[in-house]
């Protein structure tokens, strides 16, 4: 690895198995959408899932092609797949590999901000990287250096760091919610097709499910704020005989 703080992170190997069942399936469910409208005409419902199929293998053959992560002395420029963000050194607090369990990469890299903002690193992973850690440990010190960086613990943006991942576990738990009321809302629609009544098919798994998402977050956000905050509460102390002090 270099001593200097000049480095672009882009992909080198070839693309992850993973994203490449991506592609396969949608090439395929693509070409069974178009064989279905070829063969009974065109559709709603399969026009849509072309464009939605047709989104997915775009935005992953431009982040595979077109993002990447370009670090220089005045700071950090993340390319994605449709936009650039850069940020100066001033603005970053630190740069960190974490463990993503069920991730896909699972140890990518992301950059924090000094307002508690996220941003991933493309192609700072353990797939274009032999060593991330040591990557971005090498890639701090440099930065420390040079005096671009410091290691100085923040609390006030720890917990605003803290709050975001909170939202953030809110998001997925949101989004797994979701996909439970989109199956129930699919029973039902069977339920009234196989029972000859109107079914309503998009009100059922489109508009429902829209509708619950922002009340879905709301609880869970809210739920996981007063778990939070519980945390924090200290216990009761008790005397020694066990009773609650006076």
């Amino acid at each position: 690895m270099s001593n200097g703080i000049e480095r672009e992170y882009r992909r080198r190997r070839a693309i992850h198995p993973a994203l490449l069942g991506t592609l396969a399936a949608a090439t395929l469910i693509i070409a069974m959408a178009v064989n279905m409208m070829a063969t009974f005409g065109p559709s709603t419902g399969e026009a849509l899932t072309v464009a939605a199929w047709l989104t997915v293998a775009g935005r992953v053959l431009l982040e595979q092609f077109r993002a990447r992560t370009s670090v220089t002395a005045d700071g950090v420029t993340v390319r994605g797949a449709l936009r650039t963000r850069g940020w100066t050194w001033s603005e970053i607090y630190g740069i960190r590999v974490e463990n993503i369990r069920w991730g896909n990469p699972r140890w990518p890299g992301y950059l924090y901000a000094t307002d508690g903002s996220r941003a991933r690193l493309p192609h700072v992973d353990e797939y274009q990287l032999t060593d991330p850690g040591a990557e971005i440990a090498d890639l701090c010190a440099a930065a420390l250096r040079l005096g671009l960086t410091t290691l100085d613990t923040r609390p006030d943006v720890e917990e605003r760091i803290a709050r975001r991942a909170r939202r953030r576990r809110a998001g997925q738990r949101t989004a797994v919610a979701s996909g439970v009321v989109l199956a129930g809302a699919f029973v039902v629609d069977g339920w009234l097709l196989f029972t000859e009544r109107p079914t309503h098919t998009y009100l059922l798994l489109l508009g429902v499910p829209l509708v619950c998402a922002p009340f879905l977050f709301l609880v869970l956000d809210g739920f996981g704020e007063r778990r939070h905050r519980r945390g924090l509460t200290p216990p009761a102390t008790r005397t020694a005989t066990g009773a609650p002090p006076d």
